[in-house]
């Protein structure tokens, strides 16, 4: 085990099943202790005739965006070898790596990942008329949306995934929280922390996460985790795992292992 500042920490994994076991994995080589207690459920948009015509009209577009790595993972599977597409972008490192799965390149990666970053980085390239196919969740702000329409593209929202609350691991998550056996606890995006709210509904917030460490992974999850009331105390400048657990490990290093207070700001 490593000997590092996350050495025996214990750290709660919120994300969806699929994507914890890699974060997981990352957390144990820097020696932490991983509980996987996922929060969200992801599933496939039921809609399957309108992404289909959609992957068969791709050359109707002159865009083609993806918000995050489940959008490719979802809708790569409909598109056809040796389709033509249009110009791709991605939110991020990671959604990028997912596509290179499938043996594409961006053509555009923004500096910040976030719906915003992708905003900035298309304002010089998208014309007025130029046709957009956006594919999301259903849980995705509409703030890429609206701005590729303020500037002038037609804007198709396809929608092949779905977010949803898990309560499975409600008793399991109590019973860690009120015996005080987490170090962090890890929120990688907005629907991690509104279902963590919805388990937590009734009971006192600051007395269960006093002496735990709350780490958002980005500056959207940190507002929707800071809008109710909740302190977070680790948030990366960049935002993918890899600098998440960077971040975990330096917050330790300073806290030399002290307490944490003032969760809840409340």
């Amino acid at each position: 085990m490593a000997s590092g500042p996350l050495s025996g920490k214990t750290v709660l994994v919120t994300r969806e099943k699929e994507q914890a076991k890699a974060f997981s994995e990352k957390l144990r080589e820097a020696g932490a202790i991983p509980v996987e207690i996922p929060l969200i459920a992801i599933s496939p948009s039921s809609h399957h005739e309108e992404i289909e015509r959609c992957a068969r009209q791709l050359s109707d577009y002159d865009w083609l965006v993806f918000t995050s790595a489940n959008g490719v993972r979802f809708f790569f599977p409909f598109v056809k070898q040796k389709t033509l597409l249009p110009k791709v972008v991605v939110v991020g490192k990671k959604t990028a790596a997912a596509l290179k799965a499938y043996g594409v390149s961006p053509a555009v990666v923004p500096d910040e990942f976030v719906a915003e970053g992708v905003i900035e980085a298309l304002k010089p390239l998208v014309k007025p008329r130029d046709r957009v196919l956006l594919v999301k969740g259903n849980l995705a702000r509409t703030v890429l949306r609206d701005a590729l329409i303020d500037m002038g593209a037609d804007v198709t929202d396809l929608i092949v995934y779905k977010t949803s609350m898990n309560e499975a691991g409600k008793e399991r998550l109590l019973c860690l929280l009120r015996e005080k056996k987490l170090d962090v606890i890890t929120f990688t995006s907005s629907s991690t922390v509104q279902s963590f709210l919805r388990m937590m509904e009734r009971e006192d917030i600051a007395s269960l996460l006093a002496g735990c460490a709350v780490a958002c992974i980005g500056p959207i999850t940190k507002e929707t985790a800071e809008k109710a009331g909740l302190s977070v105390h680790i948030c990366p400048s960049e935002y993918t795992i890899d600098a998440m657990i960077k971040e975990m490990e330096a917050y330790f290093a300073r806290c030399d292992g002290g307490k944490i207070n003032g969760n809840i700001t409340i």
